[in-house]
C-alpha cells in the first residue's frame, strides 16, 4: 500500500483555527467521496506553547499502489469536489508532497476511529553523502529498534519515500517518522527519558541531516478509517 503525505500551510488571511475548521468540516466530506482511498487522515498540527508551527497540517491518504496514487486525483469526485475546495483553506504553492511506504516498527493496540491520541511527526532528510538506500536501511534496522523502546510509546511507523520518487531528483524529504502517545505528558516523558536522551537522539545525528528535520505535534481526524 502507498501512503501519500501532504504537508500544508494555511491560506494567507486565515487563522490556523479557521483553516483547520474548514478542513475538518467542509473538505473532509468532499475527500471522503473519492473512490480508491483506503484510508484518509487529517493530522491537525498544534503547539503546546502557542508558537507558530512551520506547517498547519498533514493530509494522509493510503491507496493500493502507485498507479492508484495517480488515479485518485483523476477521478470526477476529486476534480469536481475536493480539488476546487483546496485553495479555500490551503496555500497551494507551499504544499509539500511525499509518496511513501509504511514500515510498522511498533504496531501497538488497534486505534479506534475516534480515539484521542497525540502524534509526533518528524520529516527527515538524510545526511549529505549518504545514499537513499543507506538512509532507509539504517533508519529501519538500527534506529527503529532503538526508538521503539521509548516509554509510553503507543505506536511507531516509519514512512519511507518510495524509490520512484528519486527518479527526477531528491524529494523534499526521505521519509517521515510517526509516533503516537496517550497524551502530551506521555510524549514529554518519553522525550526526557534516558532511552531518548542517551540513545535515540544521538543516533539520529548518524543518518539525519542537521538541518533536515521538521517535527510537528498533531491530533488526528480519522476521516476514512476501516475498522
Amino acid at each position: 500500500m502507498v501512503h501519500l503525505l501532504f504537508l500544508m500551510k494555511r491560506k494567507p488571511g486565515l487563522t490556523r483555527q479557521e483553516c483547520q475548521r474548514h478542513w475538518r468540516g467542509i473538505h473532509a466530506p468532499l475527500a471522503q467521496r473519492i473512490p480508491g482511498v483506503r484510508r484518509y487522515v487529517q493530522s491537525h498540527v498544534f503547539t503546546p506553547r502557542g508558537e507558530e508551527p512551520p506547517y498547519d497540517g498533514v493530509a494522509e491518504i493510503w491507496v493500493d499502489d502507485e498507479r492508484a496514487a495517480t488515479a485518485v486525483f483523476q477521478t470526477r469526485e476529486y476534480l469536481e469536489g475536493a480539488y476546487p475546495d483546496e485553495p479555500n483553506f490551503v496555500d497551494i504553492k507551499q504544499v509539500v508532497r511525499l509518496r511513501t511506504a509504511d514500515h510498522v516498527v511498533l504496531a501497538g493496540a488497534p486505534i479506534g476511529k475516534d480515539e484521542r491520541l497525540v502524534k509526533r511527526i518528524s520529516f527527515l532528510r538524510r545526511k549529505p553523502g549518504m545514499s537513499a538506500e543507506e538512509f532507509s536501511r539504517y533508519w529501519r534496522d538500527v534506529h527503529g529498534p532503538l526508538a521503539s523502546q521509548l516509554p509510553g510509546l503507543r505506536r511507531y511507523v516509519q514512512c519511507h519515500a518510495l524509490p520512484s520518487t528519486y527518479a527526477h531528483g531528491d524529494p523534499p524529504f526521505d521519509g517521515a517518522a510517526q509516533l503516537w502517545f496517550a497524551d502530551l505528558a506521555a510524549m514529554q516523558e518519553a522525550l526526557e527519558s534516558k532511552a531518548y536522551v542517551e540513545e535515540v537522539r544521538p543516533d539520529g545525528a548518524k543518518f539525519v541531516a542537521p538541518t533536515g528535520l521538521v517535527t510537528l505535534i498533531a491530533e488526528e481526524n480519522r476521516v476514512v478509517w476501516p475498522g
